[in-house]
């Protein structure tokens, strides 16, 4: 099995901000030295060599097993599951192991939005192996870009450039869930955050959301925070306010009626909590955003 494309972008791509350079599948059986099939030279490396690309490179492996090294990653095994992300300029070396060969997806893109998000530290070049299991919609998304390279419709380019992120910010968010959450505390946790949107207008408390759920409040305080990156307080606190936003400007109400809706306990406590988050009382936020 092998869909591979390599591509040319065109300067209006480049004005988009992204563009894509390559997308493929390929399946290599045990046995068969990597790399598998004919590339391009400036693509194409050794196992004695590596090579230095000049554009970002994710690459996902869904079955078999093999080992990455790059300068600033010492060897690390590589299995079933597993994504790394190239980077453009740095030496890198990988390679499927012969005795279990392996099944491997990639993009490669170049960007000042990948750049930017590079230079922010959201994918470190210390650490680019980042385990997401068999994800079928990573898989998907894949496919769908091959299909898409192959085909090349009007603007295909910025299609591809949705699937890039896409593909980035799944793999970003599966690497800050927590690894210890199991699927029936995720499940908690999910029930959780649905309950507190059904309640956001009323006056909540943190150990009843918790006895809801089913959870002793440390521990459920402790897992939704690793979950969320916020209390369960603060998270109740933040949805309260986006609901505030909302009434405030989708139906332009008074700030009087929004407190009185939402259920604080007088006008005068909702100016402090909304003041609070926002730098601004409900008012001369109403006048900023509707002038």
């Amino acid at each position: 099995m092998a869909n591979i494309k390599y591509l040319i972008p065109q300067e209006v791509d480049e004005r988009w901000g992204l563009v894509t350079t390559t997308v493929g599948m390929q399946e290599g059986e045990a046995g068969t030295p990597y790399p598998y099939g004919e590339h391009p030279q400036n693509y194409y490396f050794t196992y004695e060599h590596g090579r230095v690309l000049n554009e970002y490179m994710l690459v996902y492996i869904t079955k078999g097993s093999g080992w990455l090294e790059t300068r600033h990653c010492k060897r690390t095994e590589i299995h079933g599951g597993d994504v790394f992300l190239l980077f453009p300029g740095e030496w890198h070396n990988y390679s499927a192991n012969i005795e279990t060969g392996w099944t491997e997806a990639w993009m490669g893109f170049t960007g000042q939005l990948v750049d930017y998000l590079a230079g922010q530290q959201f994918f470190p070049r210390e650490s680019p192996v980042i385990h997401v299991g068999v994800n079928e919609q990573l898989m998907d998304a894949f496919d769908q870009a091959c299909k898409v390279a192959i085909s090349q419709p009007p603007a295909y380019q910025q299609q591809l450039s949705g699937y890039v992120f896409f593909l980035l910010s799944s793999i970003y968010s599966i690497s800050k869930q927590p690894s210890g959450l199991n699927d029936t505390t995720l499940c908690q946790i999910i029930q959780a955050k649905q309950f507190m949107n059904e309640h956001a207008s009323e006056v909540l408390r943190m150990e009843d959301v918790a006895a809801h759920v089913g959870m002793g409040y440390s521990k459920f305080r402790k897992e939704f925070k690793d979950y969320t990156g916020f209390t369960p307080g603060d998270y109740f606190l933040r949805l309260k306010l986006a609901l505030c936003k909302e009434l405030l400007l989708g139906q332009k109400l008074s700030c009087k009626e929004v407190a009185f809706r939402m259920g604080f306990d007088s006008v005068t406590y909702f100016h402090q909590f909304f003041r609070r988050f926002c730098g601004i009382t409900p008012r001369q936020f109403q006048q900023q955003m509707n002038p």
